[in-house]
């Protein structure tokens, strides 16, 4: 890219930013504290955790490990495998600049499923003390997912800088 282009594609931008109405710039600006912070706070005071001093030993309850590690490893795996078996049986392509590295990274994040994981959890135990240690369990396997899946392609992106085009 030229200086010139940088320098339309800039001018562009800035017009493009002009034209919208308040409501959008307002909606842009408090998305990332909707996303990150607001919308999490909701999810964790909705699930009716009650996170005090037993929270870590909570999280040794053999439910809660067994949840956390079906979320994190099983979702990942599915996930993986199911593309790897579309893409081999050539049901499916991997997308333009995709690999497999990025699918796996993609397969990490897959276990942060706090939402349905909580309303299958409730449908799978009957008594109240599981229900409860699989929330931990979710909790944790939706904390360590995301940041397990944040990690890794955030490595990717820094060692592929120079191999991904510019627009």
């Amino acid at each position: 890219m030229t200086a010139d282009q940088h320098e339309i594609i800039e001018e562009i931008k800035g017009l493009s930013l002009d034209a919208q109405t308040p409501l959008q710039k307002i909606e842009h600006t408090l998305h990332p504290y909707v996303a990150f912070l607001i919308m999490p706070l909701f999810a964790l005071a909705n699930a009716g955790m009650h996170i005090g001093s037993t929270f870590f030993s909570e999280l040794m309850n053999p439910v809660s490990a067994g949840v956390g590690v079906g979320l994190v490893l099983g979702k990942s795996i599915g996930v993986f495998g199911f593309t790897y078996v579309m893409v081999r049986l050539k049901l499916a392509d991997l997308p333009a600049l995709v690999n497999w590295k990025h699918v796996t990274g993609v397969a990490l994040l897959a276990g942060v499923g706090f939402t349905m994981s909580l309303f299958v959890s409730n449908l799978a135990f009957s008594d109240a003390e599981h229900v409860d240690a699989a929330k931990y369990g979710i909790l944790l396997a939706s904390l360590l997912s995301g940041t397990a899946g944040i990690t890794y392609l955030r490595s990717l992106a820094k060692g592929q800088k120079d191999s991904i085009p510019s627009f």
